[in-house]
């Protein structure tokens, strides 16, 4: 698997991320989302509304086709990215969570066991170099981004980054959680404010860890 090619799921997701509000107290309830995939998120969180879904899609679309970096428009090339999940916290205007799907030809379940660490230095250095040049054009600015860790503690590895970036709301952390399947890569992001970074996640590991996927 040529693992510097997810760049484009992760960026898909972190430029339509909101502030999270939930409390890491709040009771989880199990999605059930389309193609078998599941996971937990907080019982109160509803479904983004048909207007904020389509100003979101046309905004990310417009930002990736312009982009200049290579391995964005490669990806672009494979096939735009599904949007399984975009859920927020009632009362707030930005969704607190999203999950995709994009197509990745030769990855499987065990993809991230398999990569050497020299691919995921360089997964990281191009995927903090393409959110730096994009999300200005969504109106944010990239202040971190750390590099990608494999995380075993659920049945499948997970890759996951954190970054934090600025914009009208503050700082937010925003974590990216990976998933491989078969010629499919799944991307849940998260995000909070950075000032409560701590506060909420010790609930975010618990979302990711809880994602399934299906099996080959």
């Amino acid at each position: 698997m040529r693992f510097q090619l997810v760049v484009f799921v992760l960026l898909a997701s972190h430029v339509v991320t909101g502030d999270a509000q939930a409390l890491p107290g709040d009771s989880l309830t199990r999605r059930f989302l389309p193609g078998n995939v599941t996971l937990l998120l907080p019982a109160n969180w509803v479904p983004l509304s048909d207007t904020t879904r389509g100003r979101v899609r046309t905004a990310v679309d417009t930002a990736l086709q312009h982009s200049p970096d290579t391995l964005v428009q490669e990806s672009l090339r494979r096939g735009k990215p599904v949007f399984l999940l975009q859920e927020r916290a009632p009362g707030q205007p930005d969704q607190a969570a999203s999950l995709n799907a994009a197509p990745s030809p030769g990855t499987t379940v065990t993809s991230f066991d398999a990569a050497a660490p020299e691919q995921i230095a360089s997964a990281t250095s191009s995927m903090c170099r393409a959110m730096a040049e994009m999300l200005p054009r969504l109106g944010a600015s990239l202040i971190s981004c750390d590099p990608v860790y494999i995380e075993r503690e659920a049945p499948h590895p997970i890759a996951i980054t954190r970054t934090v970036r600025s914009g009208p709301r503050g700082f937010v952390t925003v974590w990216l959680a990976q998933f491989a399947g078969q010629g499919v890569i799944y991307t849940l992001t998260l995000s909070a404010p950075q000032a409560r970074e701590e506060h909420y996640k010790q609930l975010f590991q618990t979302i990711w860890r809880s994602v399934t996927i299906p099996e080959p």
